[in-house]
């Protein structure tokens, strides 16, 4: 096969969207396979803090890269419009409690 076949497939394989759901799956098979090898391992007590930190890590990663795909975010939804709240100088915005 020709090397403009080999480039043209890569570069619609590996378009944003592409990467964006290959980076999806990899995390969320990665926290799968974390949670099942913490089902069938005893955990000493020493390594408990520093395991549950990195399975906090690995998980959050995965909703990240789950609620990024799968959101609002890709599909492009509207943004909600920006609230601008301007105080003039002459009426600042009380920062002490009324009865001092």
């Amino acid at each position: 096969m020709s090397r403009v076949f080999w480039m043209e497939f890569f570069k619609r394989f590996m378009s944003p969207a592409s990467a964006r759901f290959i980076l999806a799956i990899l995390a969320l098979a990665m926290a799968q396979y974390v949670m099942m090898r913490l089902m069938g391992t005893e955990i000493k007590a020493s390594n408990r803090d520093a395991l549950l930190l990195a399975l906090g890590i690995v998980l959050g990663l995965s909703k990240d890269a789950f609620s990024y795909y799968f959101g609002s975010t890709a599909r492009g939804d509207e943004r909600p419009q920006e609230t601008r709240i301007i105080n003039p100088p002459t009426d600042p915005v009380q920062t002490h409690e009324a009865d001092q």
